[in-house]
């Protein structure tokens, strides 16, 4: 009898799987290629298995474990990547950081007054751009460093900066897009968090703005991508959906709202998409001189002085930042911007308010909401499941928008009643997995 291949059976439900999934399709001729170590690794746990000796039970694989060591492979992206506008043209390199985070090779960005731009030109060093932000009252340097400085330290060193310097990587934020999403349950109808027309912000990827969901919807994007990059619509079609979009099983969560949309993700690849920090700091600008009250962030990365610096500019505009915890699971170590102090984290629970299994926990979590199994759009033009705290952020963003609304944009009053509106899980109190609690849809209109 032909022996039946681990890979095979991985192949086969790579099929299914990806024929049923909401997530980015998965192409199974190049799974393939980086399936060898995990069928070796497979095979070689199940002929171990067979050599014990009766009665001992063979070990089972089980379909979590068989997922986990299938996504690894796939998700994992390579040292040094190319992000190309075409054949011919590159955008930039991307090579990885330690602690696995990435940034553009050798490309700094500096939050410069004009002496230390006056510096800075003195210096040895390609200057990229060099762009006032009025509406975060900030100057930022974007160039690249020379050969051989890879530090912090040396580069402040090399460059005649002291330390109280604003300098920092341009690093890479990845979007906060969770497991795919198999089984499928009703959801419940909701009410939104508020009737009135209210101006929200997002900063995510494009959005399918011709999908049926957004008809008669009030969206502005803008693209903070290089020329002739275009960002990918998945996951800013998903999150813009759950704020807006109309369906037979989707309600929004805010019925009347002026969407402004910043396009900063890029493909990296067919499962992953990225935002430099440089775009992310242009659309925090855009917003922020747009008067958006509430922004929302599902992205998450590195801690980075420039990046703190930039969303404390926005906050001191009267705006107030919620964004996703991080799908890294409990054991993950902070990310941000969520674990800023002045940012609103928010994390993810199913319909039975149990945790998202891969929620990020810490004492930054400070509100968690639906975000397993929920019902929105896609950039393919369909409706879809998705889950991960990308999905819990937009309710607390909706909430926060209308209570702004009720309070005169009075931040202080408005988060005060949004922690009094949180209903306690887990521990008493705030806590490291809940935050304050979780936010539910209004039973009517806040």
């Amino acid at each position: 009898m032909k022996k039946v291949r681990v890979k095979h059976i991985i192949a086969a439900s790579l099929c299914i799987f990806s024929a049923t999934s909401s997530a980015n399709i998965i192409r199974v001729d190049q799974v393939l290629g980086q399936l060898n170590p995990i069928e070796q690794r497979i095979e070689q746990t199940i002929e171990r298995a067979q050599r014990l000796p009766l009665p001992v039970p063979v070990p089972q694989i089980s379909i979590d474990e068989l997922k986990a060591q299938i996504s690894e492979p796939i998700s994992n992206l390579p040292n040094v990547l190319n992000i190309n506008i075409n054949s011919q043209n590159t955008a930039f390199v991307e090579v990885e950081l330690e602690n696995g985070f990435r940034a553009i090779e050798r490309q700094w960005l500096l939050m410069a007054n004009s002496q230390q731009i006056n510096t800075l030109k003195q210096q040895n060093i390609t200057i990229v751009s060099v762009k006032n932000y009025n509406a975060l009252n900030m100057s930022l340097v974007r160039f690249n460093a020379p050969q051989g400085v890879n530090s912090k330290s040396e580069l402040l060193k090399a460059l005649n900066l002291d330390e109280s310097a604003i300098l920092d990587r341009n690093h890479i934020y990845q979007a906060q897009t969770g497991e795919p999403t198999i089984k499928v349950a009703q959801n419940k109808p909701i009410a939104p968090y508020c009737t009135q027309s209210v101006k929200i912000g997002m900063i995510d990827s494009a959005i399918n703005t011709k999908h049926s969901a957004f008809k008669g919807a009030s969206i502005i994007t803008q693209s903070f991508l290089p020329q002739g990059l275009s960002s990918p619509n998945l996951h800013g079609t998903a999150i813009a959906g759950l704020i807006t979009g109309k369906g037979a099983k989707l309600s929004p969560l805010l019925s009347s709202a002026k969407l402004y949309s910043a396009e900063v993700f890029y493909r990296q690849s067919e499962y992953a998409q990225g935002a430099t920090l440089f775009a992310i700091v242009e659309a925090l600008n855009w917003l922020v001189s747009n008067k958006i009250p509430v922004i929302n962030m599902s992205l998450t990365g590195p801690n980075n002085t420039v990046l703190e610096a930039s969303i404390t500019a926005a906050i001191k505009q009267n705006v107030l930042i919620v964004a996703a915890a991080g799908n890294q699971g409990p054991a993950s170590q902070p990310l941000y911007p969520g674990a800023y102090k002045s940012v609103i984290a928010v994390s993810a629970i199913d319909s039975k308010s149990q945790i998202y299994r891969w929620s990020n926990k810490g004492d930054y979590i400070d509100f968690t909401a639906f975000g397993v199994n929920v019902v929105t759009s896609q950039g393919n033009g369909k409706f879809g499941r998705e889950s991960g705290t990308s999905m819990a952020a937009p309710h607390v963003s909706a909430a926060l928008s209308c209570l702004l609304l009720k309070h005169g944009n009075n931040r202080t009053k408005a988060l005060n009643e949004l922690t009094s509106l949180a209903k306690d899980l887990g521990e008493q109190g705030k806590d490291t997995t809940f935050g304050y609690g979780a936010i539910y849809p209004p039973k009517s209109a806040l």
